[in-house]
């Protein structure tokens, strides 16, 4: 009996220290990789853009072989108490309602994360995201400040020929917004039409005329389209291709990276009516598996 315990125990400890040799080969692998590059690097550019390029040489390898993920992405529109009553009364949530799911998001755990992230989830557990649609003061005076009392990271879609119009968000508050570190500023069109029932040069124009609006008002580089009431055909699509690097729509559902193209991104509808445990349902769903 003794023999054979000792036998297991010298086969294991060999074991652990073949499993040393691998994993010490495979850091000083990547290191001699990183170290090779980053002289090539410092040779090519100056000292700040050599900073950026070793930051994303360092995220490559870091990077999983390959990934796929779930995320649930929400979608709301107008933060406020009023207009109960109104056509659309479904798209008016009570701030108070918002805050226990945002609350909720935060004491378990969940991680908001941007649109534009969702090529990096891999560093995530349970990623999702909070997207606000056309984003009139309601948002400013009711969805921001929640968002900042929580720490949770959105992105909003703006609606560039309506700023500083009626009831819409004003330059300083967009300013405000984007400085706060928390919500990505993202393109909505400049007049939120139906882009499907225009010709497609005046199509073209809004999906790429709103781009300019928000990198000469706020140098903000809107890489996220979202089609204005989930209205694009295959010639809309090509033209966000061309000008952005997602698309959103508002049809439902959770996008799966394997099933979903990342130009029609479905998007769950937050609404007035939705049950916590429907919106916690949704949330169970985020997953993402990584493969190193």
């Amino acid at each position: 009996m003794k023999i054979k315990n000792k036998t297991k125990y010298i086969i294991i400890t060999i074991g652990i220290l073949i499993l040393a040799v691998i994993l010490f080969l495979f850091f000083s692998t990547k290191k001699i990789f990183i170290e090779e590059n980053r002289s090539n690097i410092y040779i090519n550019t100056d000292r700040e853009e050599a900073n950026d390029v070793e930051e994303k040489l360092l995220e490559e390898i870091a990077r999983p072989k390959n990934f796929n993920f779930t995320i649930p992405i929400f979608m709301y529109h107008f933060i406020t108490d009023e207009h109960a009553n109104a056509s659309d009364s479904e798209n008016f949530m009570p701030p108070a309602k918002l805050e226990i799911q945002l609350k909720y998001i935060v004491d378990n755990g969940y991680e908001a994360v941007y649109i534009t992230e969702l090529d990096k989830l891999y560093k995530y557990k349970k990623p999702i995201a909070l997207t606000f649609d056309d984003c009139f003061v309601y948002f400013y005076n009711n969805a921001f400040p929640l968002l900042k009392k929580y720490n949770l990271k959105s992105s909003i879609y703006i609606i560039t020929d309506y700023i500083n119009g009626p009831n819409y968000l004003t330059t300083e508050q967009l300013k405000e917004i984007n400085e706060s570190g928390i919500v990505d500023i993202q393109s909505h069109t400049l007049s939120h039409r139906y882009l499907t029932r225009i010709p497609i040069d005046e199509a073209s124009k809004e999906i790429i005329d709103s781009k300019v609006a928000l990198k000469d008002l706020l140098d903000v580089n809107s890489t996220v389209f979202c089609y204005p009431i989930g209205d694009y055909n295959n010639k809309i699509v090509d033209i966000v291709k061309e000008n952005y690097t997602y698309g959103l729509n508002m049809l439902g559902g959770i996008y799966n990276s394997k099933t979903h193209s990342k130009y029609n991104i479905p998007r769950i509808y937050a609404n007035r009516s939705m049950s916590m445990t429907t919106f916690t349902n949704y949330l169970k769903q985020s997953k993402v598996n990584a493969n190193w």
